[in-house]
């Protein structure tokens, strides 16, 4: 009879634990109900979740939360060799559950029963200690996917804001010719029929010819340039259209070579924002619906291309940012005195193995000892990686030598950093263009380059506002030198 009682028991409090165990959400909730029905299933003075180590997590009953060194040495080995231990305690039965799941180690369940441990409680709480492992190792992958997902709706929020800044209004239209996506600009113009009805009109010439569309319209005596450019988003075809006013006259030539390149700048953010957000969506949609089936060693490599994405992903939206603070006239210089050799050493060892990864070999001169300048160490980084990293993008494939060298040399009054290549050079007539925004050289190439077409424009920026200049040299198909003056002079109290 006390048998039948005790069975019973142990299935109700065992039910009671999966019904908890089907509504937790992080890690937290659930050492609590495992410590709760513990508890009660083996009347317990007190139980801990530790780590491998022995070091308490979560505590429940009359126990200090540290454990002694003894008991922290039986949790490493029991959870080392994956094996329960029993030892006698002073109320009772104290004993030790590893928390682990294939080869990986979670932690321990330790406690201590008023008298002793019935061996019934004891394989049920094994039991326990085994789904409360599975289900621990799941939660922890749910919260990593949770947040990944929430930094992808961050980034998505931040693009449309960063669209809603345009001064253009901008729309995607699908293959029924009804928008997809607005920014709010067009949003307070698509009240005019006319306006919707051009949209239209463009849109489907777009789809007709597959070509890029530019007409100019005049409505109540405003002109405005519309702009149709064809788009491709997860396998559908839809046309992105830009309208801009171009009323004042004096600015239309001007207005239309910006609506352009913002038009080609928006399409571009979108391919460069797309491409890791499709790796991270596709990613994280495989670890939902296959969670029980992928091994660890799969998971890690998944969870490290989510976050190597996101990286990437942080790197543009931080290119963005810089713009914005140029644009708003608020990028603001720290400066501190430093070796620019000690800079320019760092920044090629940083890059080596980029570099490598395209067959380019990257090379240091230093022609002066006269190094040491005043300066924002951070944002001169930023400036020879982007040229740097410029350099090794735009290398020739079929040359058997490719490099990129960076040399340091001096004047009277400037400290100078050459960055020069051998790779495809830059045509005669558009070298005054490539310092511009949204500039990306109009190539074919450039199309195989990732980029935003900001770097060099926030690089110039970043080089004046220290009052340098920055110089190109370039010849088509011989290679390219980039020539960064900074004024000389060393702050001495930072020296």
């Amino acid at each position: 009879m006390l048998q039948d009682v005790a069975s019973k028991k142990i299935f109700v409090l065992f039910s009671s634990f999966i019904r908890e165990m089907s509504n937790v959400r992080n890690p937290e909730d659930l050492m609590k109900a495992l410590v709760r029905i513990t508890t009660k299933l083996a009347n317990c003075a007190w139980v801990s979740i530790c780590d491998p180590n022995g070091n308490v997590e979560f505590a429940q009953g009359n126990r200090d939360s540290e454990l002694s060194e003894e008991l922290k040495s039986m949790v490493h080995w029991s959870t080392q060799n994956l094996t329960p231990s029993y030892l006698p305690g002073e109320q009772g039965t104290i004993f030790i559950y590893p928390l682990s799941k294939a080869e990986k180690i979670i932690g321990a369940m330790i406690g201590e029963s008023l008298g002793e441990l019935p061996i019934e409680s004891a394989d049920t709480m094994r039991i326990l200690a085994f789904l409360s492992s599975t289900v621990l190792e799941n939660l922890e992958l749910y919260v990593e996917l949770e947040r990944q997902h929430n930094a992808v709706e961050e980034t998505l929020r931040y693009m449309h804001e960063i669209l809603n800044t345009f001064s253009q209004m901008i729309v995607a239209v699908g293959k029924d010719l009804k928008p997809v996506f607005s920014n709010i600009r067009y949003l307070d113009q698509a009240k005019n029929p006319l306006f919707e009805e051009e949209v239209k009109k463009i849109a489907q010439k777009v789809f007709e010819t597959g070509t890029r569309q530019i007409q100019e319209l005049e409505m109540n005596g405003n002109f405005y340039s519309i702009v149709g450019e064809k788009l491709e988003y997860e396998g559908e075809h839809q046309v992105l259209v830009t309208l801009a006013d171009i009323t004042n006259t004096k600015e239309l030539e001007r207005l239309k070579n910006i609506d352009k390149m913002k038009t080609e700048f928006v399409a571009n953010v979108s391919h460069e924002l797309r491409t890791p957000l499709s790796a991270i969506k596709a990613y994280s949609e495989t670890l939902i619906s296959s969670i029980d089936d992928l091994d660890n060693a799969t998971m890690a490599d998944f969870l490290k291309t989510i976050y190597n994405e996101s990286l990437h992903l942080e790197r543009l939206l931080e290119e963005l940012l810089d713009f914005s603070r140029i644009e708003q006239h608020m990028l603001k210089l720290e400066r501190t005195t430093f070796d620019m050799m000690d800079l320019v050493r760092d920044v090629v060892h940083s890059m080596q193995e980029f570099a490598k990864s395209r067959g380019v070999e990257l090379l240091v001169e230093q022609e002066t000892q006269d190094t040491l300048i005043t300066a924002d160490q951070r944002r001169i980084r930023q400036v020879l990686i982007n040229l740097v990293s410029n350099g090794i993008k735009y290398c020739k494939k079929d040359n058997s030598e490719k490099y990129v060298k960076v040399i340091v040399q001096s004047s009277e009054d400037f400290l100078t950093v050459v960055v020069e290549d051998n790779g495809v050079g830059i045509p005669k007539q558009i070298q005054e263009k490539v310092f511009e925004k949204f500039f990306r050289g109009g190539s074919s190439l450039n199309y195989e380059i990732e980029g935003t077409g900001l770097g060099l424009t926030i690089a110039k920026e970043i080089v004046e506002l220290h009052g340098g200049q920055i110089r190109l040299e370039s010849e088509e198909r011989k290679g390219s030198r980039f020539f960064v003056d900074f004024p000389k002079g060393v702050d001495k109290h930072e020296a």
